[in-house]
């Protein structure tokens, strides 16, 4: 009788904890198809990659349609694309939106780019498309900031190709409050 009465117990808090999950993941679900359908063209060109994880979906958008090298300025073609994310996420059940900015490292025969100058970059740029949501109607209270410079690579810097790859600005969305994200982490 004791085991069935622990193994109720267990089946029980299995089903609480994957009611948990439902709850964060089915809205990111319905955010990622919904943006696969707003931003068709640029994520077949590869200029915007999403990938969702448990609690998070994680949009990477290439340098090349945000913004020239070098600059924080946003393309207009960049523009439009965070204009129609904005409208999406102001509508969409998101508790956290963080933006972080990264940039790429140069080779390390080329000295001229500094350090503190690729943070400033990807902190400029992290602000710019924050700034863009905001002005179409994503709500202030669910931004955080964040910026990297170059210690966040996912290429490698050795080439061109990889470099571009890490000038990216991320926009991570979490559906669930941070402690969902908690029960989460407890996951296997």
């Amino acid at each position: 009788m004791k085991t069935v009465t622990l193994l109720a117990s267990f089946l029980m808090s299995m089903a609480l904890l994957m009611g948990c999950i439902d709850r964060t993941e089915q809205p990111l679900i319905q955010v990622q198809k919904d943006l696969e359908q707003v931003l068709g063209t640029a994520l077949l060109n590869g200029d915007i990659r999403m990938q969702r994880v448990r609690d998070h979906l994680t949009v990477m958008i290439t340098e090349r349609l945000l913004f020239d090298v070098g600059s924080h300025e946003i393309k207009p073609d960049g523009i439009e694309v965070l204009k129609h994310m904005g409208v999406l996420f102001k509508t969409a059940p998101l508790k956290e939106i963080r933006v972080a900015g990264h940039a790429d490292r140069a080779s390390t025969s080329d000295r001229s780019n500094k350090y503190f100058e690729k943070l400033a970059l990807s902190k400029a740029r992290a602000t710019q498309t924050v700034r863009v949501l905001k002005e179409n109607g994503v709500d202030s209270q669910s931004f955080t900031v964040e910026w990297y410079g170059d210690i966040r690579p996912i290429a490698s810097n050795e080439t061109e190709e990889g470099r571009q790859m890490n000038r990216r600005v991320e926009i991570v969305l979490y559906a669930g409050t941070r402690s969902d994200t908690v029960i989460n982490d407890l996951r296997p």
